[in-house]
């Protein structure tokens, strides 16, 4: 698979606190536990930036030197293994935080998925924010900590016993995810394609549209578009998952 050029954002903004005050997303990331006067000292660190669908955040390998705040949308994570396949490592949403870490180059590589905005800091400004903020460090340390369980959960979900059982785990992730976020958890909403599933479940892409095609016959869920999955018996989805 050949390596996507890295994309300048399509629209950068000057930062300003007014704009932290009606971001959807402000109570699901870092900025959810400071103080007005506090929000705009962090503001002065940060550039508002777009991305449009594909656009390339940073490749794998490069230089760990800004962390971003997503806002609105969804990014891809991904690496390439040794065989050239790709193996997509999450999928992050808004209020999640990409490249908060001690590592001095990227582990992986980060593109938007349908569209994404985000608030970039550079490593340094941060650093300094959180010694300053100690609210910042708390929350970083709380973000860093559902990373992990993230993926622990990818790990779990790869080692389900079918291709079904891991389609299932993953649907019902992201409706809880949704949920966590005070969105809607049903139905649940895709914006990565089929090709990006397959690649973060380690299946082909034909299975995974015989997964999608065998659980709306079982009657567990409604394919209602390649973008839009209802759940129509939750409890019967779960068993099923763990049945298999």
């Amino acid at each position: 698979m050949a390596k996507p050029a890295r994309t300048s954002p399509s629209a950068t903004f000057s930062f300003d606190v007014s704009r932290c005050l009606i971001c959807s997303a402000k109570n699901l990331n870092m900025c959810g536990a400071l103080e007005q006067d506090e929000l705009a000292k962090l503001s002065g660190l940060a550039r508002c930036e777009s991305f449009s669908s594909g656009d390339v955040l940073f490749h794998e390998g490069d230089p760990a030197t800004t962390v971003y705040n997503i806002t609105d949308g969804a990014v891809r994570l991904s690496t390439m293994l040794k065989n050239g396949r790709r193996q997509v490592i999450g999928f992050l949403f808004s209020g999640d935080f990409i490249g908060f870490s001690d590592r001095d180059a990227y582990p992986w590589t980060a593109e938007a998925v349908r569209g994404a905005k985000v608030c970039r800091f550079t490593r340094p400004d941060l650093a300094k924010a959180a010694k300053e903020l100690p609210k910042i460090e708390h929350r970083l340390l709380e973000m860093a900590s559902a990373d992990l369980s993230a993926a622990q959960d990818h790990i779990t979900m790869l080692g389900q016993g079918s291709a079904a059982e891991k389609l299932s785990a993953f649907l019902l992730m992201l409706s809880r995810k949704a949920a966590d976020r005070g969105g809607t958890a049903n139905p649940v909403h895709l914006p990565m394609t089929r090709e990006d599933i397959a690649d973060y479940l380690g299946l082909a892409f034909e299975t995974v549209s015989r997964c999608f095609a065998r659980l709306e016959g079982a009657g567990l869920i409604s394919v209602e578009s390649l973008r839009i999955i209802r759940i129509t018996n939750f409890d019967a989805l779960a068993e099923f998952s763990d049945s298999e």
